[in-house]
């Protein structure tokens, strides 16, 4: 069965003890800052509501604010998902298709906004304390508004850079992010943030 992401449209024993704690919301800011243009690799991990994994897929990560990404799957489907700074572009290898629609209305609410954006995470989210847990400082961000598909999201860091990721959902699942090989201020080719479909592909929405 093949699965879409929940990144785009959770670490240690599925986190779920929040604490409040002063600094929180500045360590976050400030690793948020740190984040204008940069590169990754990435392990994601789906878990079921009995803490199962149901998929583990990996990837690549680039990312150059404001409002464009590429969020390629290597592993086990090519998929590749690509915000040109208007359109989200998201083209199925193996079934051979793309979906494309207009960027604002596709991932406005999903959590890869928020490293997207620069902007004051608490105007969306109650943010909360979780610790020091191993070798990563967490914190969790829960949503406020009541109409989104996840519940919570923990966000990992080292030395002020964001290295994992855990959301949960409204039906138990999580899905886990870890991020590797993470390197700040890079210079992308634009043609890493363009997409044109291949020939003989299907295209769906705007444009197909």
């Amino acid at each position: 069965m093949k699965l879409l992401p929940l990144l785009v449209i959770g670490l240690i024993g599925s986190l779920s003890f929040p604490a409040a704690a002063a600094d929180a919301e500045q360590r976050l800011k400030t690793a948020l800052k740190n984040m204008d243009n940069l590169s990754a690799e990435f392990k994601q991990t789906l878990l079921d509501e009995d803490k199962n994994v149901v998929q583990q897929s990996r990837g690549t990560l680039a990312l150059q604010r404001p409002g464009k990404f590429a969020w390629i799957y290597s592993e086990p489907f090519e998929q590749r998902i690509i915000a040109d700074g208007s359109e989200l572009w998201i083209y199925d290898v193996e079934l051979d298709q793309v979906t494309v629609k207009p960027m604002d209305e596709s991932i406005s609410n999903a959590p890869i906004m928020i490293l997207m954006k620069e902007s004051d995470v608490t105007q969306q989210f109650k943010v909360s304390e979780v610790g020091q847990r191993k070798y990563l400082y967490w914190i969790e961000l829960e949503p406020l508004a009541s109409d989104l598909e996840y519940q919570r999201i923990f966000i990992g860091l080292e030395d002020a850079q964001v290295r994992a990721m855990e959301l949960q959902d409204q039906f138990g699942q999580s899905t886990q992010i870890v991020f590797d090989n993470l390197r700040m201020g890079v210079v992308h080719n634009p043609a890493t943030f363009k997409f044109v479909p291949p020939d003989g592909v299907d295209v769906y929405g705007v444009g197909g």
